[in-house]
């Protein structure tokens, strides 16, 4: 929805996010209490002081919470990530519910209130998601979209639109990078410009300053470069402002509280990561024949070549025939067990060890076996960038894209968690590995004609 003012197109405003995360903090509360009313009837006096005691605390946790998962920032891929993040949030704050209440004695409530307030609380909040959505829906309409690239990077582009829910974008005209001057006179008619690749910088800045004129959105997907800048501070040179873009590497006392982080996780993992790689061995073993554990040379810090361990969820020497290739989504050589395995990243237990060993952190860059980093290199200078920090067993690309998601974006993501990094990014990172675990396009192969590009 759009109000024309002094011949400008200004975007009426969103529900505020204070709005937002107040309603659902009172779902949160309301599902705690209702779920008490079902079992107990009535609120007694004694049991009030603990309510007053668990419920602020319910209502910070879910601020928090909610706020790490992105569930107030503007929801562009539909309701699938929604419900796949209020779920890792609502168990997040059964937990949370759970130790509270343990360490501050609030169990003046029958257990049935603990465990029956989650299904509240997920319904409730599930049934105020889909409101809230269809109302930003609503107040924002479908956007009128330009893209400017070349033919490669529009197709790139128009592919990841269409996983889209429709109604968000219409993509009214694509522009060549040659006929980028164009985009004023369609201006008028487009809520948004994307600008899908590399274009001169100052066609670049005249677009962007035209946009912001007619307060068009502006989507740009970063080069490589650019995401390097965003770690950039600014400074001067006599009375000259200039950029002073830094070491990407970590500091000595960063590099040190992620590895007392990496220890003292995995220490706490260790207990039911052993418990389930007793169960999933079993299973490997009686799925197929061939080696339980599969070990692969792998490239880390600065180059340092290493052994990484997994669960084997191919058949034995799935690649003497092949050399090395990317697992598509219809790969026969992945076994049935394999197949549940990587959907639920139960492969990667064995990985602890090489955390304990400090081959590899919890969270960082997932490391790549040396043919294709070579491959990579050799295509993109930049690459080599990712090896300045300690490769992981989930990471920002991990997240936010897909096992197929081409390595272009996927160096973008590591590019920028290292521009951004900081132990809080790592434990957001951490929190948004969850929902990956209910999202099936996480782990689905590269189709089979990306792959075959790849390996040429």
């Amino acid at each position: 929805m759009t109000l024309e003012m002094n011949g400008k197109s200004v975007k009426a405003a969103g529900i505020p996010k204070w709005l937002v995360a107040l309603v659902d903090i009172s779902l949160a509360n309301l599902g705690i209490y209702f779920s008490f009313f079902i079992f107990t009837g009535e609120l007694q006096g004694f049991q009030i002081g603990p309510l007053v005691i668990l419920l602020p605390a319910i209502s910070v946790v879910t601020v928090l919470l909610f706020s790490s998962l992105g569930l107030y920032s503007r929801q562009r891929s539909g309701l699938t990530p929604v419900v796949r993040a209020l779920i890792t949030g609502v168990l997040g704050l059964f937990l949370f519910t759970i130790i509270f209440a343990f360490m501050t004695r609030v169990f003046l409530f029958q257990r049935m209130v603990f465990l029956v307030a989650p299904l509240l609380q997920f319904l409730l909040l599930l049934g105020w998601r889909i409101l809230f959505w269809r109302l930003e829906l609503w107040i924002h309409g479908q956007q009128k979209l330009l893209i400017i690239g070349s033919r490669e990077d529009v197709d790139h582009a128009l592919e990841k639109l269409m996983y889209l829910p429709a109604g968000l974008f219409d993509v009214v005209r694509v522009l060549d990078p040659q006929k980028a001057d164009q985009f004023t006179n369609w201006l008028p008619a487009i809520d948004a410009v994307m600008i899908a690749g590399p274009l001169e910088m100052e066609v670049k800045n005249r677009i962007i300053r035209e946009c912001f004129n007619m307060n068009r959105e502006v989507f740009i997907v970063p080069e490589l470069y650019e995401i390097i800048l965003t770690k950039a501070a600014m400074t001067q040179v006599h009375d000259t402002p200039v950029v002073e873009c830094r070491d990407l590497q970590l500091t000595f006392s960063q590099i040190f509280f992620k590895r007392i982080f990496d220890l003292l996780l995995t220490l706490l993992l260790m207990a039911p990561a052993l418990l389930l790689l007793a169960l999933t061995t079993l299973f490997v073993r009686l799925s197929s024949s061939g080696p339980i554990i599969y070990s692969q040379e792998r490239v880390g810090l600065r180059g340092h070549r290493f052994t990484l361990y997994k669960l084997r969820t191919m058949i034995a020497d799935a690649e003497d025939s092949s050399g090395p290739v990317f697992s598509t989504e219809a790969d026969d050589r992945v076994t049935k067990i394999g197949r549940f395995l990587r959907a639920t990243r139960l492969d990667e237990l064995p990985q602890l060890y090489n955390v304990l060993r400090g081959d590899i952190s919890i969270v960082g860059p997932r490391p790549e076996r040396p043919y294709f980093v070579e491959k990579f290199e050799r295509e993109m200078p930049e690459y080599s960038l990712r090896h300045l920090v300690k490769p992981g067993i989930t990471g920002l690309a991990q997240v936010a894209g897909y096992y197929a998601t081409n390595t272009h974006d996927k160096l973008r993501y590591d590019l920028y968690y290292l521009s951004d990094y900081s132990l809080l990014l790592d434990l957001r990172i951490l929190i948004l590995t969850v929902p990956t675990l209910f999202n099936k396009e996480a782990t689905k192969g590269v189709r089979r004609q990306v792959a075959d590009k790849e390996s040429l």
